[in-house]
């Protein structure tokens, strides 16, 4: 009866929120003892669950529940149960599967997935959200399929899903990690374009004057390298005298006047400038959480690569 599965659908969900997938196993396979048939919220908590386990995994949360099984394994065969029993997948279950799926660097299996959600669709990708796309890229970002990751990024503006940060920090970390600069800078521009990625902010300097500075606070190392290296390119592509250059360009690389722990990009960004712009510099002295490139390095940056 209707109240029985609604009892076992609460109770799989309750196994899966208590990092219990073995018990929501346990209670999906059980059911049909008490002559009750699993229904599509059934499988889908069972999905949840698994894919909770999985992320659970490799963030080396350790459990005697969650360290048995591959649990992308589990959610993708929960999957097919539900196709062979006639049962129609949600978004959320779809969505949750690739998610388990990238957790675990199937970044084939994500797109397979993804692939076959679209076939179903008939091309009709309304029912696709944002989750399966960005859990597909960051599949194939942790498998070092910065190409397919490209393309799955053209196919959702194509059909007209907006990306967001999450999108553009995996994409540019799959280019990142490839060494793909260019293509790299490219996406980031786009961020910015769309208004989904701004680094800028206003904020004082020691004399309390307002400056504008690029804060990283929230950036990974990818995207950080790819902030800097677009500002900087920038200037060298515009070509500016010395006379045009006035400003000090001042990084925020994560640790305020008041943090106790070491700038979590300070390393990322001092290595990206020293390395690529001959540009040797640390924290500024009055705040370590910042880096300021003076406007005369800036200048002499732009002397020294004016044959570009």
């Amino acid at each position: 009866n209707r109240t029985s599965i609604v009892a076992f659908n609460a109770l799989i969900a309750s196994c899966g929120r208590s990092g219990r997938p073995d018990l929501a196993m346990e209670v999906l396979n059980e059911m049909d003892v008490f002559e009750v048939t699993p229904d599509t919220v059934s499988f889908r908590n069972a999905v949840i669950a698994c894919n909770q386990a999985q992320h659970a995994q490799r963030l080396n949360v350790k459990s005697e529940a969650t360290s048995l099984f591959e649990w992308w394994e589990c959610a993708l065969s929960l999957l097919r149960r539900m196709q062979e029993n006639g049962l129609p997948p949600d978004i959320q279950t779809y969505s949750s599967v690739i998610s388990a799926c990238e957790s675990a660097g199937e970044w084939q299996r994500a797109l397979g997935i993804l692939q076959s959600l679209l076939d179903e669709s008939n091309n009709d990708q309304k029912g696709v959200n944002l989750f399966c796309f960005n859990s597909a890229i960051s599949a194939c970002e942790k498998g070092g399929a910065w190409v397919e990751a490209l393309e799955l990024y053209e196919r959702m503006k194509a059909n007209a899903i907006k990306p967001n940060t999450i999108t553009f920090g995996s994409l540019i970390l799959a280019l990142d990690k490839a060494g793909q600069k260019e293509l790299s800078r490219d996406i980031y521009r786009e961020g910015v374009r769309g208004r989904i990625l701004n680094p800028w902010r206003t904020t004082l300097d020691k004399a309390g004057t307002e400056i504008r500075a690029m804060d990283l606070h929230h950036y990974s190392a990818a995207l950080a390298r790819t902030a800097v290296r677009n500002h900087l390119e920038a200037l060298l592509e515009k070509g500016l005298s010395r006379a045009t250059i006035s400003d000090d360009f001042v990084i925020i690389v994560g640790k305020g006047l008041r943090s106790v722990e070491k700038p979590v990009l300070l390393d990322t960004v001092v290595t990206l400038l020293a390395d690529e712009y001959g540009l040797r510099l640390g924290a500024d002295a009055d705040n370590e959480g910042r880096i300021v490139v003076p406007s005369d390095a800036l200048e002499d940056l732009v002397d020294r690569k004016s044959w570009r």
